[in-house]
């Protein structure tokens, strides 16, 4: 058993779909304020952590550093549908966290795995974009056509 951590961000059925399939490990659970003491009589065994707001915008520090000190070995994004749309924020706090693997969980129990930041090859991919962006523009020029630079 590892410890596990769960973000919020879907509708009941598929938060309980995952706690059913988790069973009683050791759980961290990000929930909206609003929904705290409700969960909290349903699943006493899962650590329930409020972030002080119903949105995952802007989540306040004493929340991000609860999560942040620990290392996870999963962590799980769950989706109301069977895709997610607008999760950058999440995926941002998702980023700062240290993890072995992660997943999105969506309505039907599907895992789908989300790769860990490589910061190295984030930054080979960038320079890639820009190299053939500048390679575009000078190809462009010798033809004669005019386009504004690539910033």
């Amino acid at each position: 058993m590892g410890c596990i951590l769960i973000f919020k961000t879907s509708v009941d059925a598929t938060m309980k779909r995952l706690f059913q399939e988790l069973g009683g490990q050791d759980i961290d659970c990000l929930i909206q304020s609003s929904q705290v003491g409700r969960y909290k009589a349903q699943y006493p065994y899962i650590n329930f952590i409020d972030i002080c707001q119903e949105s995952f915008y802007d989540l306040p520090a004493e929340v991000t550093d609860k999560i942040v000190s620990k290392t996870y070995d999963k962590v799980f994004v769950t989706f109301s549908g069977i895709n997610g749309h607008n999760y950058g924020n999440v995926m941002e706090t998702v980023s700062r966290v240290r993890f072995k693997r992660a997943f999105f969980y969506n309505c039907n129990g599907d895992k789908i795995r989300i790769p860990r930041r490589n910061p190295v090859r984030d930054a080979l991919c960038r320079l890639y974009i820009r190299w053939t962006g500048f390679i575009y523009i000078l190809r462009s020029e010798r033809q004669g056509v005019r386009h504004s630079r690539i910033h």
